[in-house]
């Protein structure tokens, strides 16, 4: 499977000012199906190296997917792409079956009635993605849709991700929007990726 890689530097400047205001570096990563979410938020230093491949699990989560949500994920099933999941009546995912989907997506199946959100028999569900940061693993979602019992979700990650600064501290929020400053990163032509912060617009640009 793909593995891919990016790097961030920092100056002195450009680290303290988002110290100063109490900011961290957030990726998200793109994915239709869902609203997106934070995927990755942490802490700069002056050289930061982000690594993950292209695979994926399949969640279930009672984390109602508002802005600002934290999604707790209470299961989640190690997915194939092409293949469609379904939660069974005990809450967890059952054996994939594959060829269901396209060769890129991911389906969710909601077969658990007993499972609710604010009272209503429905899930929040999307894909997880992990990732090393500075050589720590990171494990959240990319993504996350409400998935009322007896319908289904489809899911198509693409490897685009968008970095900016925010005030975001956990890994796996939901958003309702990507700032707009936010600079986009396609692995069209390479898997690895280079860019800087500039301290004096306040945002990521290519290296």
């Amino acid at each position: 499977m793909p593995s891919y890689e990016l790097d961030i530097a920092f100056d002195q400047a450009g680290l303290n000012a988002l110290n100063a205001a109490g900011q961290s570096v957030t990726i998200v990563k793109q994915s239709s199906g869902g609203k997106p979410t934070a995927w990755i938020s942490f802490t700069p230093q002056m050289t930061n190296i982000i690594t993950w491949t292209e695979q994926y699990s399949v969640y279930s989560s009672t984390t109602n997917a508002q802005s600002g949500a934290v999604i707790v994920t209470s299961s989640q099933a190690s997915a194939i792409a092409g293949s469609s999941y379904t939660l069974n009546t005990a809450g967890y995912f059952d054996t994939g079956n594959p060829g269901v989907v396209g060769p890129t997506q991911y389906q969710v199946i909601n077969n658990d009635p007993n499972l609710t959100i604010s009272g209503t028999a429905m899930v929040t569900a999307g894909l997880v993605q992990g990732a090393s940061v500075n050589g720590s693993t990171v494990l959240a979602p990319i993504c996350a849709a409400g998935v009322l019992f007896n319908q289904t979700a489809l899911f198509t990650p693409i490897e685009t991700i968008q970095v900016y600064t925010s005030s975001y501290s956990n890994n796996g929020i939901v958003i309702s929007q990507v700032a707009g400053n936010a600079l986009t990163v396609q692995y069209t032509t390479s898997p690895k990726a280079s860019i800087t912060y500039n301290d004096q617009q306040n945002q990521f640009i290519l290296s």
